[in-house]
């Protein structure tokens, strides 16, 4: 499993934007408060101060280039694909549907610790406006992936009624995931790590998450806050378990 906090961008701009859907919008906490080019394909720059990875939520791109400051670059299409140019720096690109719902993980081998630019050029179909929802770069923090038995649901807000005749009455909103798992962590380094420095300082903000590094699949990759604060059970001397409970975020 992986996080990411904190998040260290310090600017975030676009070589283009619709007047009403700002490149500002990538860094506040609503995936639905997108950024829109004016044409199929943009570029996005960051600047952040440091990171390990980078997490872009509710994109309708196809593909996707990321360029580092430093000089690495890394292109391809949907999918995964993993870079053979020899630079030091590996990343993941996963499930860029088309759809508003696309997701991007990307991890760099070699951490930054200095100030560093990644430029992303993002396309989408023929037609389309090209748009984001979050964008974050910042400290990858790793831990185990889940132990089996991880419960994914759903939160319907949808507004029901019940009418004086019987009838229902509903009103269709958003509908978002949730999800509770365990994972079994080092008690003196990971859990204490996980408990202060990430679940205790990042408190209800939202973060970028890959629930299941082990997997693939993007379902796994989501954009959520915890439902309630993370709590453990110190099960040995030396191992904790720590129960999470994450609600997605729109």
């Amino acid at each position: 499993m992986k996080v990411i906090y904190p998040d260290y961008i310090s600017s975030v701009t676009a070589d283009e934007e619709d007047a009403n859907y700002l490149a500002v919008n990538l860094q506040d906490d609503h995936p639905k408060k997108v950024w829109k080019g004016t044409s199929r394909d943009a570029v996005v720059t960051i600047v952040a101060s440091a990171g390990g990875a980078l997490a872009i939520i509710a994109t309708n791109a196809t593909s996707v280039t990321i360029v580092l400051s430093v000089g690495q670059s890394i292109s391809w299409d949907t999918g995964i694909s993993w870079n053979t140019s020899g630079d030091d720096d590996t990343t993941e690109t996963t499930l860029l549907t088309g759809d508003t719902d696309g997701v991007i993980w990307s991890d760099f081998d070699t951490a930054r610790t200095s100030n560093f630019t990644a430029t992303i050029t993002l396309t989408a179909d023929a037609g389309e406006i090209i748009q984001a929802g979050v964008i974050r770069c910042g400290t990858a923090n790793i831990y185990a992936d889940p132990s089996p038995g991880v419960r994914e649901g759903l939160r319907d807000y949808s507004i029901v009624k019940e009418l004086n005749n019987g009838a229902t009455y509903f009103r269709k909103r958003d509908v978002v995931r949730d999800f509770e798992f365990s994972i079994i962590e080092d008690r003196d380094v990971d859990f204490y790590e996980f408990m202060i420095d990430v679940s205790k300082a990042a408190g209800p903000e939202p973060l970028a998450w890959r629930i299941v590094d082990g997997a693939t699949d993007a379902e796994w990759i989501v954009f959520a806050r915890f439902d309630s604060m993370p709590r453990g059970s110190h099960v040995t001397s030396i191992m904790s378990q720590i129960d999470i409970n994450l609600l997605e975020v729109l």
